[in-house]
């Protein structure tokens, strides 16, 4: 099994996926309630920790769809399998947060429900803040058979011109969103860069990119920036800040750790590792969108029954939590895969 697949972007993307969950469990402690509390330095260290996950997904994508040219016709199918679970899921997250969190009130009927998760495509954040992802790859994958076409046959320069355009803009856009410019050239900024920059730096020839203590060193830095730059400026500003830690992960720390990891992990012979080991690590990969999809119902579930208690962590606790979540997270997928009416919503 492990020899058809390419086994560095499967730990690739566990990895991507472990960090997902990581920011869901720690995110709910980034609460000025617990503002200079060991509890909120702790959730800001873990959070700072895991800004590389999507990252690394989009640069996994970056891989895989541009090293060949993408016929149009393929379309259709990669759709189908990305839209087909999210349907799924948004809707039983919708009708969760009606009939458990009572989001339509006490008073509504059929037509309110329908109106409620019609509303839901149009912005399935408003059902849970994950889904966001989903119609930003959508644009990724309608866009891969121009950009794979156009890559297959640039110059490494010309690559390279795209990514420098990308990167300047993206430190504008960080340092001040309201950068006229910007509002010009939005299709040089945003995760485009990263799904280019995931075939640039494997074709790309460096005695940098093979050096595994240059990638754990930009994740290292990458790391520094988000916890220092957060702390600093909400000790400066007396309040809490999360402009080191946004949405999306277009922020100068997040990149560094995803460049890293993605170097640090490229690079790594893990044939030399427990085959039983693998065989976890690409079963998680096979999971990891149904595993994005469904992770954070997990976490309310367990909240709700009280099975864990996200006021009062700990690092090592919440390690803990990130591990039962995968956990849980995978046997729900694994089993929608062996249930034939529910495959093709499970994101496999």
């Amino acid at each position: 099994m492990l020899d058809k697949r390419i086994l560095w972007i499967d730990w690739i993307k566990f990895l991507a996926i472990f960090g997902v969950i990581g920011i869901h469990t720690s995110s709910s402690l980034l609460d000025s309630e617990f503002l200079f509390t060991f509890t909120w330095y702790e959730a800001v260290f873990s959070a700072s920790l895991f800004r590389f996950a999507i990252i690394l997904f989009i640069m996994a994508s970056g891989f895989l769809l541009l090293r060949k040219q993408q016929p149009i016709e393929v379309i259709p199918k990669r759709m189908k399998r990305i839209l087909l679970p999210f349907i799924f899921w948004l809707i039983v997250y919708a009708l969760v947060k009606v009939f458990v969190k009572g989001a339509l009130g006490p008073n509504w009927n059929v037509i309110d429900l329908l109106g409620y998760i019609g509303n839901a495509f149009v912005n399935p954040m408003n059902v849970s803040v994950q889904f966001w992802y989903v119609y930003m790859i959508l644009g990724l994958y309608l866009i891969s058979p121009l950009l794979s076409r156009w890559i297959q046959n640039a110059p490494l320069k010309e690559i390279e011109y795209v990514l420098t355009i990308w990167l300047i803009l993206s430190i504008l856009e960080f340092i001040s969103g309201k950068f006229l410019l910007l509002d010009y050239l939005r299709y040089f900024t945003g995760a485009i860069g990263y799904f280019i920059l995931g075939h640039y730096l494997d074709v790309k020839d460096s005695p940098l990119l093979k050096n595994k203590s240059f990638g754990i060193t930009l994740f290292v830095i990458g790391t520094l920036i988000t916890v220092i730059g957060t702390i600093a400026l909400s000790l400066l500003t007396n309040t809490q800040s999360l402009f080191f830690i946004r949405l999306g992960d277009i922020t100068p720390g997040a990149c560094l750790q995803g460049i890293g990891l993605f170097i640090l992990v490229k690079n790594i012979d893990f044939d030399n590792l427990s085959p039983k080991i693998n065989d976890l690590v690409v079963r998680i990969s096979k999971d990891s969108y149904g595993i994005y999809l469904v992770n954070i119902l997990v976490i309310n579930i367990f909240e709700k029954l009280h099975l864990i208690d996200m006021t009062h962590f700990t690092i090592i606790k919440i390690f803990l939590v990130m591990i039962i979540v995968l956990v849980v997270s995978d046997v729900i997928i694994d089993i929608m895969g062996r249930i034939k009416f529910l495959n093709a919503f499970s994101g496999r």
